[in-house]
């Protein structure tokens, strides 16, 4: 018995290793499949250029940045349609519930801390998201 709890223990240990260590991203490759050279700083700095317009443009503000990296942040969403329905089926069900969800609801609405996105270029000229 004691064999099979062991096995199910290194079993578990190696599937969580699997899940948890990040692997290794693949190299650069051009259409015919040869590897690309590391980009030049100043093609880092146009690649890292590019991926912060697109950011910006998908609603994302600039809050730090540096010749190599950038950090981008952006108001929290509220998605109220959710909250108003419950709201209201609480509200017929349990008054006092139902208010007890409206303070909860706003405190957290105005407590509620921006996204941030911390983004740079790599050596092999990706581009990297933490």
């Amino acid at each position: 018995m004691k064999e099979y709890f062991d096995k199910a223990i290194l079993l578990s240990k190696d599937l969580w290793f699997r899940l948890t260590v990040p692997k290794p991203l693949p190299p650069r490759v051009d259409d015919l499949g040869q590897l690309l050279p590391p980009p030049t700083p100043e093609e880092a700095k146009k690649i890292l250029r590019e991926a912060v317009t697109n950011y910006v443009s998908d609603g994302w503000n600039i809050e730090i940045e540096n010749e190599n990296d950038v950090v981008l942040g952006r108001k929290a969403k509220f998605h109220w349609i959710g909250k108003l329905v419950l709201f209201l089926v609480l509200l017929f069900i349990f008054a006092p519930l139902a208010i007890f969800y409206l303070i909860v609801v706003i405190v957290k609405g105005v407590t509620a801390k921006p996204a941030r996105l911390h983004i740079w270029v790599d050596q092999a000229g990706r581009i990297q998201r933490r």
